[in-house]
């Protein structure tokens, strides 16, 4: 194992709960923006812990993306490429969606989600890069 598998297995570790935590906020916002009554304050909660597992998300792939060229571990390349797949199919779409749906019921908060959208596109550029 060398130092660039060891790098993306640590990655690949810490996404267990990233994702965790992702898949969970993804579904406490959608279900908050689905409701008659929007409770802004419960939506500007979750876009901020939101933010901060999306930072993780940028940080983990872009290593990944960094140090996938020199891992020699068959296994470890896989399971970042399914982690990248899950990210492109799933993850980053669904997000932008209920993102979108936040700026379409409350304009308030169009110009940080527009910034979250912009993060979402760098992370969506990472993935590109490592799929193809």
């Amino acid at each position: 194992m060398n130092e660039s598998d060891i790098e993306i297995g640590r990655v690949l570790l810490q996404f267990d709960q990233v994702i965790e935590e992702h898949n969970s906020y993804l579904e406490e916002l959608e279900n908050i923006i689905e409701l008659p009554s929007v409770e802004t304050d419960k939506i500007h909660r979750i876009l901020k812990r939101m933010r901060r597992t999306r930072k993780e998300i940028l940080s983990g792939i872009s290593n990944i993306v960094k140090h996938i060229a020199t891992s020699n571990d068959k296994k470890i390349k896989e399971e970042a490429l399914g982690i990248m797949n899950y990210f492109y199919v799933v993850g980053i779409k669904d997000e932008e969606n209920a993102l979108r749906k936040v700026m379409e019921i409350d304009l308030s908060f169009k110009e940080d989600v527009e910034k979250d959208i912009e993060t979402l596109e760098k992370i969506r550029s990472l993935v590109m890069q490592f799929i193809y």
